[in-house]
């Protein structure tokens, strides 16, 4: 009998996108909608609202890559890169450099946010930014769990379950997709793209491009997933670790937004001129690993 494993290898990168999409939408829709025929009386409530992230980064992402990969390979934990441990050096490097990151991040968006449409698509520009504050609130919401217990949990479902399935899709399946025809810059730059645009979040679409352009060069500089995987939950945990350090104390957590920007503009400036040899550092470990894999 004829496996389904790797069947779809072979096909063309238009082939195995369609694949890909339609395999999203089926487990997107089974199991959302399995989801809300159970909870969807309490749909409102912080536990159920957090139960459904969940549901959904698993739905949307991790499962729909994991059985992409399985038709599309052989091996599948080789086609999604994630099957080699990045080394020490590296993984140092991309975490500096993430923590280094953040007040330039704070500065990218407020340069974003400068950004407005034309008169004649204001109310596309006002669903935009309310969508962008409906995501804002609801991560606040998330953010007020009480006690250790709570920030573990958002660690979890902020942090560590997004960049692990988040960066399976992005980088793991449609940047190996793109890249089918030999262009891995061009298929970085395509999934860096699709990585901002799937957050609807315009007014922090740049800093988050660059992000996923970042992690894209990532995975082809270590040849493994985990490099950017881990670039991808330093830069969440910082936040949720900030948010429940300033909480703690009863300090105002608006400073983690404009860290960057205004009165401390020089700290982003500083950032951005820091991340450069920054970036070099993690470019010039992560190839010492993949070369010495490849000499092996």
């Amino acid at each position: 009998m004829k496996t389904l494993k790797g069947s779809f290898g072979s096909k063309s990168m238009f082939a195995q996108l369609l694949v890909f999409l339609a395999v999203m939408l089926l487990s997107a829709g089974i199991c959302l909608s399995v989801f809300v025929w159970l909870f969807g009386g309490s749909m409102s409530q912080t536990a159920t609202l957090m139960a459904m992230q969940v549901v959904q980064t698993i739905a949307v992402f991790l499962v729909p890559c994991s059985l992409s990969a399985y038709l599309f390979s052989s091996s599948p934990m080789r086609y999604l890169s994630a099957d080699k441990a990045p080394n020490w050096k590296s993984s140092v490097a991309v975490v500096v450099t993430m923590l280094l990151l953040q007040p330039a991040i704070n500065l990218l968006g407020h340069l974003n946010e400068q950004i407005g449409l034309p008169e004649s698509l204001s109310g596309l520009e006002q669903m935009l930014k309310q969508m962008e504050e409906q995501a804002q609130l609801l991560i606040e919401r998330f953010m007020q769990a009480q006690g250790v217990g709570g920030f573990l949990l958002n660690i979890v479902v902020i942090a560590l379950l997004p960049a692990i399935a988040e960066e399976l899709c992005f980088r793991g399946s449609l940047q190996r997709i793109f890249s089918a025809n030999g262009k891995q810059v061009a298929a970085i730059w395509v999934c860096a793209i699709l990585f901002s645009a799937v957050h609807f979040q315009f007014y922090g679409f740049l800093p988050r491009m660059l992000m996923g352009a970042f992690f894209g060069y990532l995975l082809i500089w270590s040849d493994s997933l985990w490099l950017p995987v881990l670039a991808h939950f330093t830069n969440n945990a910082t936040v949720v670790v900030l948010y429940y350090i300033f909480s703690a104390r009863q300090m105002s957590t608006n400073v983690l937004d404009t860290l960057g920007t205004g009165d401390t503009l020089w700290m982003g400036i500083v950032s951005m001129l820091l991340v450069v040899p920054a970036v070099w550092l993690c470019c010039r470990f992560a190839r010492e690993k993949a070369f010495a894999q490849d000499r092996e």
